[in-house]
């Protein structure tokens, strides 16, 4: 697989709602979220790859993935999920490609919690969410993937193996405040707080 279909596999992942991986070892803790600045520590969603349905992951250290020449790339990311109260959010994934200059991806979602689940969705709030659930452990927030559903709350999808782990970032970080009625504003924003992890 040249780099250009390892750019493809990249947009896949990037494309969808689900996301992450990560290795834990300690008693979980009382889940909780809620608005606030995140990185994104690790992802793992579903993609395709030469024809073929998979599970990718992409992690802050680095994802070995072999294309079908057999020649391995290493994949990092580094990310950055904001949560605004009023249910709006951000995500943006910077991927890099055997240490070259990273694709950026950067979306429009927005989120509501429901007990220990967390829905994330398009920008219109009207398409299909992705419903996780959320667990607390290592002090990370680990967001195993469930469902996706339609407005109506109807199941359409399996979720399940995809994951997005996040890290809370420190004070500083979040206090900064985001200008939601700014779109440019919090493009900008996001992009200040990639390059700050």
């Amino acid at each position: 697989m040249a780099a250009g279909r390892v750019g493809a596999v990249i947009v896949a992942v990037l494309g969808t709602s689900g996301f992450a991986c990560a290795h834990l070892g300690s008693r979980p803790e009382k889940p909780t979220m809620a608005a606030g600045k995140y990185a994104v520590e690790s992802i793992r969603s579903r993609a395709q790859l030469d024809g073929i349905d998979q599970v990718i992951e992409i992690s802050e250290q680095g994802t070995k993935l072999v294309d079908s020449n057999g020649a391995e790339h290493v994949l990092t990311e580094r990310g950055a999920l904001l949560l605004s109260e009023d249910g709006a959010c951000r995500l943006a994934l910077a991927v890099s490609v055997d240490g070259e200059e990273p694709g950026v991806s950067d979306r429009a979602c927005t989120w509501q919690l429901q007990g220990d689940q967390f829905l994330l969705g398009d920008a219109s709030g009207t398409g299909t969410r992705t419903v996780y659930q959320v667990k607390r452990a290592a002090g990370r927030l680990v967001l195993e993937g469930i469902s996706d559903v339609d407005a109506k709350g109807n199941i359409v999808g399996d979720a399940k193996g995809e994951r997005i782990v996040l890290v809370e970032r420190p004070a500083e970080y979040a206090n900064r405040s985001v200008d939601r009625t700014s779109e440019e504003q919090a493009a900008r924003e996001i992009q200040e707080y990639l390059h700050d992890l």
